[in-house]
């Protein structure tokens, strides 16, 4: 913004106070404050950074540059600085197919621009006022080709890229609400920072800034963090205790009243011996440190709020800790946050004007860490001003604030304008699995958008200037990828065909193409992700499906056997049966045998089976009456009559056929109950042994009568006889 001859009007807007200074750079480029004033605001116009009342903060700010004027003469512009607590930070990753096409550094661009809307939209999501959010910049944290991280994209191979970044975002109403008040006291804003990046920039040099660093900026209120990595500052926080918690814990222990708190908390990093008086008008003197004892709890709680919301941002302890603003004096908070974080107590220290290196003299009213901001405020505004830039997009006139040099890429941002369209998507490929081989059929490539500044070709990284025009012609998108079954096929991959023989007849058959399991031809179109794969080994089944005099009625008789039903002693029984024969190479197999290369294979239907009466008795089941007897000293077993069998209600034997629906019973049932007892009331007779004994076989020449007794008494033919009886038959 400033030559070394021109004076620089700055303005730290805080929450409390509104501090302005105005200074001019040396040859040798060192800042000299010639003039500052400090004034405190009369209500709470201010909270958390943000402008509430802007007219009253408008009052002050005129205040402050009409008491500046006395000393330095008209001030007409000025440098600003937007609070960072204000400012929201998103982390996100997005990738691209670039399918194995050379990444150029328009891809890598347009993939960063790609990831900033994705950002935007997450904050869309996380916050209903993200429309009025302005991105300030963004820090790729990592570039990444197929999921590794790498170095540098451009000129890169593969399949994926993808980046992730931390973008910064700040509410347009700060800026807004800045430029209200600037014009209600009759300045025009001519530079734009942030309060942490002022501090930084004050403080750190750029030799310093790839390193992992931490700003603490405690204030009254609040303490407000900062995380800087890689030159840049990568994120933001803010714990809500400050510096007032330790001045009313000191108010609390000592009976004081706030003011005199406040004052005797600063003297407690000077002095050895503090006096001070009570608001009961006691007198009071007391060795400093035994104050700062009375305190450490509180000055505990402050740094290990400070610490936990740092590791939160950080992921781990950083490099070393700045502590500015006027809370930073407050006694033992240093070393107590070095040890919340695991640091040597060096590395975390206060800094105030004195580590300034470009200040050239430290001006007696602006010292100390709280006057860190407003000096830094002025070095941005020389080193890294941030103006704002009209330009237009497709006719739509917008207005940037450069807080780094603006380019394409940043104006089609602001604009809305879908970065990923640049770049005419490309046909979506087809990927698909042959036999386990993957195969790629790719789409068309898309026609690149046409970028124009100022009717001239543009590229995404051009730097734009005030007044530009830009125009986006959009690319049109390339056409997906189609293919059928046989584009993917070749004479290597597919298997010869079979001969099969079938009753004799010759039959070849090629093994059937399936898709996901599924049967298709070679014209089927290709779906992404398809498996192909042949069905190598033929089966039974497959081949008779094929053949043209098989029946598909024959085919289920096949799959489906048959079944023979009749109803014993009220039961329904069903029988399988076949009714074919299948066979290869004359041994029987079933539907889902595989099949060879020349195998025979031979059908022919069979009749109906023949089932007996008997296939169904089971003898043991219904036993006959037996007695026993012992005739001429040798035991024997009389059986009586079995009960009855009847077929469909009529009385059968036992290799009678049955046929199909028959009703077999085996047991009487109740009602036939005084029948069958009838029937099985058996009575033996002497006689039945006959069945048994061939006595004819016996008989000696001559003989001619045969003697017979019953237990020793006689008997004749029909003597019935029970079990246990002793029979004799002897020839006379």
């Amino acid at each position: 913004m400033a030559h070394h001859e021109e004076q620089i009007f700055a303005l730290d807007i805080g929450t409390r106070s509104v501090v302005g200074l105005v200074a001019r750079f040396d040859q040798a480029g060192q800042l000299e404050v010639a003039a500052t004033v400090a004034m405190e605001h009369a209500t709470r116009a201010m909270l958390d950074g943000q402008i509430h009342d802007v007219a009253l903060v408008a009052d002050v700010i005129r205040r402050v540059k009409e008491r500046l004027e006395q000393e330095t003469g008209p001030l007409q512009k000025v440098a600003v600085a937007a609070a960072g607590r204000s400012l929201k930070t998103i982390r996100t990753r997005v990738d691209r197919d670039i399918q194995g096409e050379r990444i150029t550094r328009e891809v890598v661009l347009a993939l960063e621009l790609t990831a900033v809307q994705h950002a935007e939209r997450q904050l869309q999501e996380l916050a209903a006022d993200a429309a009025r959010y302005h991105c300030v910049g963004y820090t790729v944290v990592h570039h990444l080709l197929d999921d590794s991280v790498i170095g540098s994209l451009e000129d890169q191979f593969g399949l994926k890229a993808s980046v992730e970044i931390i973008a910064t975002f700040l509410p347009r109403v700060v800026i807004d609400s800045l430029q209200m008040a600037l014009e209600r006291a009759g300045l025009e804003m001519a530079a734009l920072t942030l309060e942490p990046i002022a501090a930084i920039n004050a403080l750190i040099p750029p030799s310093m800034r790839k390193l992992n660093l931490v700003l603490v900026d405690i204030g009254a209120g609040t303490s407000d963090i900062a995380l800087t990595a890689e030159g840049t500052v990568v994120a933001y926080g803010m714990v809500p205790v400050a510096g007032d918690e330790i001045t009313e814990a000191l108010s609390q222990r000592h009976l004081l009243d706030f003011p005199d708190a406040e004052l005797l908390k600063r003297r407690l990093m000077t002095e050895e011996v503090v006096s001070f008086s009570d608001v009961l008008g006691i007198e009071y003197s007391m060795p400093a440190r035994d104050v700062i004892e009375s305190i450490q709890e509180e000055v505990r709680n402050l740094a290990s709020q400070i610490g936990y919301e740092v590791l939160k941002l950080n992921q781990k302890a950083p490099a070393a800790v700045m502590l500015v603003g006027g809370g930073s004096q407050t006694p033992m908070l240093a070393p107590l946050l070095a040890a919340e974080l695991k640091l040597p107590k060096e590395r975390v220290a206060i800094r105030g004007t004195e580590a300034i290196k470009q200040l050239a003299l430290q001006h007696e009213s602006l010292t100390g860490p709280q006057a860190v901001t407003p000096i830094g405020i002025a070095l941005a505004a020389w080193q890294h001003p941030v103006s704002s830039v009209a330009i237009r997009v497709n006719d739509k006139s917008l207005r940037l604030f450069e807080f780094r040099q603006i380019t394409v890429g940043d104006c089609l941002l602001a604009a809305d304008v879908d970065i990923r369209k640049l770049h005419g998507r490309p046909g979506l490929a087809l990927t698909v699995e042959v036999q386990g081989a993957v195969k790629l059929i790719r789409g068309t490539l898309g026609t690149p958008a046409q970028l124009l500044t100022n009717g001239r070709p543009a590229m995404l990284n051009d730097i734009v200037q005030h007044g530009d025009e830009i125009e986006v012609i959009g690319g049109t998108p390339g056409r997906d990828a189609s293919a059928v079954v046989r584009d993917v096929l070749s004479e290597a991959v597919l298997p010869t065909p079979m001969q099969i023989f079938f009753n004799g007849e010759r039959y070849e058959r090629s093994p059937q193409i399936l898709i996901n399991g599924q049967p298709v031809t070679l014209d089927t179109p290709l779906t992404d992700r398809a498996r192909i794969t042949f069905e190598q080994a033929l089966t039974v089944e497959s081949v008779l499906k094929s053949l043209p005099d098989f029946q598909t009625a024959d085919l289920e008789r096949l799959s489906s056997p048959q079944r023979f039903t009749l109803t014993i002693d009220g039961e329904l029984v069903s029988l399988p049966h076949q009714t074919y024969e299948l066979t290869r190479n004359g041994v029987a197999v079933t539907l889902d045998s595989p099949l060879q290369d020349g195998d025979e294979l031979e059908y022919a239907e069979l009749p109906d089976p023949l089932y007996t009466v008997r296939f169904f008795y089971d003898e043991s089941q219904h036993p006959a009456r037996t007695i026993g007897v012992i005739c001429n000293n040798r035991p024997y077993s009389i059986e009586g009559p079995r009960p009855p069998i009847l077929r469909n209600g009529r009385p059968a034997e036992l290799d009678e056929v049955v046929d199909e629906g028959d009703h077999l019973r085996f047991q009487p049932q109740r009602a036939e109950q005084t029948e069958a007892d009838v029937e099985t009331d058996w009575k033996p007779v002497l006689s039945d042994l006959f069945r048994y004994i061939r006595i004819e076989d016996e008989r000696p020449p001559g003989a001619v009568d045969l003697k017979l007794t019953v237990n020793a008494l006689p008997a004749t033919f029909m003597t019935p006889i029970q079990h246990g009886d002793i029979v004799t038959m002897e020839w006379v």
